[in-house]
């Protein structure tokens, strides 16, 4: 599929959501969570779904036209003209680097030169890429990542749910948590745990790579948080899979407890893209 071809499908997926004054924080989640406030925020579109594998190397293959050939994978070692960009270096991290492939943790691989995702794991979100690798996937899509206001506007509305479905509890129909390690499942086959506006997958799965930097409640979109260039922690949101992964971690508000290293990849961290 063309580019150009396969953002137009990506963008009929996304949600619409209308701007307006939307509720942050709350008194009764963690320290990081308070204080809880609104803020005003135009009216902007989310991904409906989790960026997919199969999506990812849709990008993949565009950023490496006419070098993907030279890919070649020895041992656990990717070599090549483009080893900087598929192969994470925890003790001197690249900024250019745009996901681990080198990582047991990748559903993505590479074979003969060539791309490849794992038979079955097409349509499950995309895990191990850096925060500029997502970064740069929205941007070829013609979007962006959310903001950390954004997102958990879509997760709570306006009204403020506790979870993306509303105030019940999660369980095994509304979230894919509680887990093995890389169990993750294909997007939005948890059509109970959608928001009423029909964003799936906001709690459980994957967590999630938002634009802003790591700092405390209030949010403030002008004090440097949503800097690109500013060095940080970068905020990741919406629990995850992992056994690890307790109800409390499944709530809109929470913002705590995922890796938030922005230069490397994570085994339970993916994206979607805003706009």
């Amino acid at each position: 599929m063309m580019r150009t071809r396969l953002s137009q499908v990506l963008a009929a997926a996304m949600v619409h959501l209308p701007g307006g004054p939307y509720p942050l924080g709350t008194e009764q989640g963690l320290a990081d969570e308070r204080p809880p406030h609104f803020v005003e925020l135009k009216a902007f579109a989310i991904d409906r779904y989790e960026v997919t594998n199969a999506e990812f190397v849709a990008f993949l293959e565009a950023v490496l036209a006419g070098r993907a050939h030279d890919i070649r994978l020895v041992g656990d070692r990717i070599q090549g003209a483009a080893a900087a960009l598929l192969m994470e270096n925890t003790r001197a991290p690249d900024r250019r680097t745009l996901v681990a492939l080198n990582d047991d943790e990748s559903r993505i691989g590479v074979r003969n030169g060539r791309l490849y995702v794992q038979h079955g794991y097409e349509h499950h979100p995309v895990n191990e890429v850096t925060w500029n690798g997502a970064r740069q996937y929205c941007a070829w899509r013609g979007a962006r990542l959310p903001t950390e206001a954004q997102w958990e506007a879509a997760a709570r509305g306006r009204e403020g749910r506790v979870h993306p479905w509303g105030n019940a509890p999660p369980d095994a129909d509304r979230a894919v948590f509680g887990r093995r390690s890389n169990d993750t499942e294909a997007v939005g086959r948890r059509p109970a745990g959608a928001t009423p506006e029909g964003v799936h997958d906001l709690a459980g799965n994957v967590a999630e790579w938002t634009s802003t930097l790591y700092r405390p409640y209030p949010y403030r979109a002008d004090d440097g948080r949503e800097d690109p260039d500013a060095a940080g922690e970068r905020v990741t949101r919406g629990g995850d899979h992992v056994f690890d992964s307790a109800p409390e971690k499944l709530r809109g508000a929470f913002r705590a407890g995922f890796s938030r290293a922005p230069a490397v990849g994570h085994r339970h961290i993916g994206f979607r893209c805003a706009k």
